[in-house]
């Protein structure tokens, strides 16, 4: 049935353009879409497909209004939702944003709270997600480090209720608009403003090569001086002229890559807008960059990319979504390191991808469009990955450096398969698989791997089983409905104290939360997830 959807997606700009596959999803079903995001990010509405409408929300001063005049702020977002609903003909509401202020707006937009898929609100006010990709979704974000599916998947899943089931299957279509002439005729004038000329510019020039110097997080900066010095060598062995992008809080790092350049460049800093930065793009013969909206926007252009993925980043749930894009990850035991925690090792993992081993690997690419096999030199500096899609239309990384069969690597595909069986089973949507129910589920693991995570996986499985024969009596006494909850604190206990699985953690307690309060629902899960990991228990034996 045709339907109008309204998506909220109020995180960051990379999050905001990686709904694109997810809005062409909802199309190419049949249905209309408005989209709800954040006003410093509205320019980026004239780059996106399918959108038949659209609404700006004012963080900035909804929150000073909050800080301040909270009545002012309530008052604020009360007639925006009025407005919303007047003007965009809602009904159901996808929010992709699990913060609170982003579920009470999709209660406010939302005919009741059960049209809300996604990160929603009871009755009653407690936040709640509905659909167990919801769940998966707001309990990675919590400890991404064992995320084992990309940003775009997770959206397109939430979703996947809405959308024919033809459309789910196949790999998500990441394709923004092209800029318009306005955007390149500003950027052609931009690219001619070089710093640094060399005496033979014209004559040596084969083209730019798009440089994102910053990123959410210092930490998570490959450092300038290794931009600079790559920059030096793209511009000598092959006429590359680095074009520096990024925003205007950014522009100290073009201070320090300026004073550090000994060859051509580009100043784009704080120079673009959002459609911009989109055609400087479009001119770029590649993208190098860390894990950025930027990158998210090369990719939704088409424009290859060499990205970074440092400290707390990880191809695996943020690399372009795109084929055939390059990310290289520090080959660190430590890497990545989990959210709040103080590195230990002096940020190493800064350091250890060297600008040579960068431009051998760019070179190659320029040369003939494929990524070279690394030297071994640089598989002892980097995880090198190549993005892809698997036989299920998932995003998915393929590795040049032979780091496949490394534990954490192994592990994390395994649960790619693992979540997706659980996900879309308490979904009410399981398809025909092969699985690790048909084969040993920890294949190629390391011995010490096994012994850390399979005593643990037998403890779950056992709790778990446990729990849907407490849960059936937890209504007959308080004694039984105390034990019950007793249980469900050791499962977590159990969970939180294996590493390797704090994705099934973070999910339990999601669930806990969500379906606490309806015992029958909760009943069901259990069971579900009691009958999937009890069988990946006994294919071990």
């Amino acid at each position: 049935m045709r339907e109008h959807i309204l998506l909220l997606n109020l995180t960051r700009f990379g999050d905001m353009l990686q709904s694109q596959p997810l809005i062409q999803d909802l199309h190419d079903s049949g249905h209309t879409v408005s989209l709800v995001c954040l006003e410093n990010f509205a320019p980026a509405l004239a780059l996106m497909r399918h959108v038949e409408n659209f609404r700006i929300l004012p963080g900035a001063k909804l929150l000073a209004d909050t800080q301040s005049h909270w009545r002012n702020a309530a008052a604020r977002l009360l007639a925006l939702a009025r407005d919303i609903r007047k003007k965009t003909r809602t009904g159901r509401v996808i929010n992709l944003t699990p913060s609170l202020p982003a579920r009470l707006l999709a209660k406010l937009l939302a005919p009741s709270p059960a049209d809300v898929l996604g990160f929603g609100m009871d009755a009653e006010g407690f936040g709640i997600n509905r659909g167990a990709w919801a769940s998966f979704l707001s309990g990675a974000s919590m400890r991404r480090v064992n995320t084992p599916f990309n940003v775009v998947d997770m959206f397109r899943r939430i979703g996947s209720a809405v959308c024919t089931p033809e459309i789910t299957r196949r790999a998500g279509i990441f394709s923004l608009k092209t800029p318009s002439a306005a955007a390149f005729e500003a950027t052609g004038v931009l690219l001619r403003q070089v710093e640094r000329p060399a005496d033979d510019m014209t004559a040596r020039l084969r083209g730019y090569v798009g440089f994102q110097l910053g990123a959410s997080e210092a930490r998570r900066q490959w450092p300038v001086e290794y931009f600079a010095d790559l920059g030096g060598r793209l511009w000598e062995s092959a006429g590359l002229c680095p074009v520096i992008l990024g925003a205007q809080t950014e522009k100290s790092l073009a201070g320090a890559y300026s004073a550090r350049a000994t060859s051509p460049f580009v100043n784009a800093v704080g120079r673009t807008d959002i459609p911009e930065l989109a055609a400087v793009l479009g001119r770029m013969r590649l993208l190098v960059t860390n894990d950025t909206g930027t990158m998210h926007l090369a990719a939704g252009l088409g424009i290859p990319c060499l990205a970074f993925f440092l400290a707390t980043a990880q191809p695996w749930d943020t690399a372009p979504c795109l084929p055939n894009c390059c990310c290289l990850e520090p080959a660190l035991s430590c890497h990545p390191c989990a959210y709040g925690e103080t590195c230990r090792h002096g940020h190493a993992c800064l350091m250890s991808i060297s600008p040579h081993a960068v431009e051998t690997m760019i070179l190659g690419h320029i040369r003939d469009g494929s990524w070279n096999e690394p030297a071994p030199a640089m598989r002892k500096q980097a995880r090198i990955w190549l993005t892809a899609v698997d036989d299920r239309g998932f995003a998915a990384l393929r590795s040049l450096s032979g780091h496949d069969a490394e534990d954490r690597s192994r592990w994390l595909v395994q649960q790619h398969l693992m979540w997706r069986q659980i996900l879309d089973d308490l979904d009410g949507r399981k398809e025909p698989e092969s699985g690790p129910e048909t084969k040993n589920f920890l294949p190629g693991l390391s011995p010490a791997f096994r012994e850390e995570v399979l005593p643990a996986l037998t403890q779950a499985a056992r709790m778990l089983a446990l729990l849907t024969e407490q849960g059936m009596l937890a209504g007959q006494s308080v004694m039984a409905g105390q034990l019950f909850l007793r249980n469900c604190e050791r499962l977590q206990q159990i969970l939180d104290a294996c590493r390797p699985l704090a994705s099934l953690g973070n999910f339990w307690r999601e669930l806990v939360r969500d379906r606490g309060g309806n015992m029958e629902e909760t009943l069901r899960l259990t069971n579900l997830l009691a009958s999937h990991l009890g069988r990946w228990e006994k294919a071990q034996k």
